[in-house]
């Protein structure tokens, strides 16, 4: 490296940043307050010093949070859940005119729609009570919304991720830069040419007396870096690289839309119409908009949602039991799960030629109105896979699952039941992360619930599943946070070098 000749070529700003940093590592922000130089001044000195190789340009995300609008109002009072326990506490068994003295309309739906689901509140004869053993993760949520106020640090957790769901919180992603000195810096400064003053601009009083003037040195022979060769993104690989494995296993590709309606999402698996996954703080739901539904099978859905069927004595159901409201079928949703596609499917083509066997697979984006969390998005890619035959059971489900799961080269796999509400038996899908050292979930799956099936007149099992694309993606990457793949998070060095998963070299 020749100092004397960089010396001669930094600037002003630049020599005034290095002058600065020599001792330590610095905030720019720091920096430009201390220099009186603005901050994006300084952080193109930065760039220009570390293409010298003089400094090292640090860049750290810094994730703030902060109350909305909606939270500020909840300042004092607390939660609406936390003041319905007050209340209810207060008042032993309080009546719901108690409660509406003490909150907005809204505000008490809100707040008994959240103590219903973590089963804190009770109800009987028109009187409210509490569970008081489980109050203790209310009173957390409301001490994170104090700590917020009070700008201290929150650790990430549900509580949290909830609270900036239902608009409450807000997360607010800066970045610090900081930058670091190093030995050729160093060395740069001891050089005499560092503290010369050079001309860079040109005025007229120059240009006439320019023989005792020292310019500011330019590199004639400086090269900008090529510019990195464009590829195909690695999730665009995976996924050509999963239809390629679902295509060999003899599956039909489905086509489908992100817009859906209820029913499709939601009716005709006989999800329950109260059912806290239609809420609208885990359902993104479009206004202005109503869908339409083919009459006939709406009217099949509905008879079988509150009456159940008989087709014999071993093989009836009794639904539900309760009133099902056809226009809340109508509401048009971004899907929540490509499943909805499976049972257009269903109704499409294997109602229509009961006697095939069909096989289908779609990949494809689905929306929740989530908080994106190391292991959560609100816009991910779901593998959905079904198949219609005679005699199907859950073994070949499994079997289906683990053949696949070993193609893309995932084998450590094991099943865990769970509930769904419209497969039974149902099976959580988990695999082994051997980034984080542990089983994390991949996928759901099952056997949809005769009530799913009668509606089309089907009769047969079927078997389905969904798979998280993005979480299988992660622990063949070997990333342990699956927002790196994706948005502010991302890393777009390790994108532009990682290779591909290449999950076909084993058919190659």
């Amino acid at each position: 490296m020749d100092v004397s000749s960089i010396a001669d070529s930094l600037n002003r700003n630049e020599k005034s940043l290095l002058e600065s940093v020599k001792d330590s590592p610095k905030y720019l922000s720091y920096i430009s307050t201390a220099t009186a130089i603005d901050k994006m001044t300084l952080l193109n000195a930065a760039r220009k010093l570390q293409d010298y190789d003089l400094v090292r340009l640090i860049i750290e995300p810094k994730v703030k949070y902060i109350l909305t609008d909606t939270g500020k109002g909840y300042l004092g009072r607390g939660l609406p859940e936390y003041a319905i326990i007050r209340e209810v506490s207060g008042n032993i068994m309080a009546t719901y005119a108690d409660l509406k003295a003490v909150l907005k309309p809204d505000e008490l739906s809100a707040g008994i729609g959240q103590l219903r689901k973590k089963g804190i509140l009770n109800e009987s004869a028109g009187r409210f009570s509490v569970d008081t053993s489980k109050v203790e993760s209310i009173r957390a949520k409301n001490d994170i919304l104090e700590r917020v106020y009070r700008g201290e640090d929150v650790a990430e957790n549900d509580d949290l991720t909830d609270l900036i769901k239902r608009g409450i919180i807000e997360r607010s992603i800066t970045q610090d830069e900081k930058v670091e000195i190093s030995e050729n810096g160093r060395a740069v400064i001891k050089d005499p040419n560092f503290r010369k003053e050079m001309v860079d601009k040109l005025t007229p009083d120059i240009i006439k007396n320019w023989r005792d003037v020292q310019f500011r040195r330019y590199s004639l022979d400086a090269r900008p870096p090529l510019p990195p060769i464009g590829k195909k993104n690695i999730t665009k690989q995976f996924i050509s690289q999963i239809k390629a494995v679902l295509v060999s296993m003899g599956f039909e590709e489905m086509q489908s839309n992100y817009v859906e309606s209820s029913f499709w999402n939601f009716d005709v698996m006989m999800f329950k119409q109260d059912h806290p996954d239609r809420d609208i703080q885990d359902t993104l739901y479009l206004n202005g908009v109503s869908a339409k539904i083919p009459s006939k099978l709406l009217d099949n859905v509905k008879e079988v949602y509150e009456n159940g069927f008989e087709d014999s004595k071993e093989d009836k159901s009794m639904g539900y039991g309760r009133v099902f409201d056809r226009d809340k079928s109508k509401a048009v949703i971004m899907r929540g799960h490509t499943t909805a596609t499976t049972f257009r499917y269903i109704y499409n083509k294997i109602a229509k030629n009961k006697d095939a066997p069909a096989k289908y697979f779609s990949v494809s984006k689905v929306f929740r109105n989530e908080t994106a969390d190391i292991s959560h998005l609100p816009e991910f890619y779901q593998i959905e896979g079904v198949v219609y035959d005679d005699n199907l059971t859950v073994s070949n489900l499994m079997g289906f699952i683990e053949e696949f799961y070993s193609r893309i080269g995932i084998d450590e796999i094991r099943f865990k039941p769970t509930y769904n509400p419209y497969t039974e038996p149902s099976l959580e899908i988990q695999a082994y992360s051997k980034n984080k050292k542990e089983w994390i979930e991949v996928g759901n799956s099952g056997v949809f619930r005769p009530e799913t099936l009668r509606p089309f007149g089907i009769k047969k099992n079927i078997i389905a599943w969904g798979f998280g694309l993005e979480r299988a993606l992660a622990m063949r990457l070997g990333v342990s946070d699956i927002r790196s793949i994706y948005g502010t998070y991302m890393d777009i060095d390790f994108l532009r070098n990682v290779e591909s998963v290449n999950i076909l070299k084993r058919f190659e």
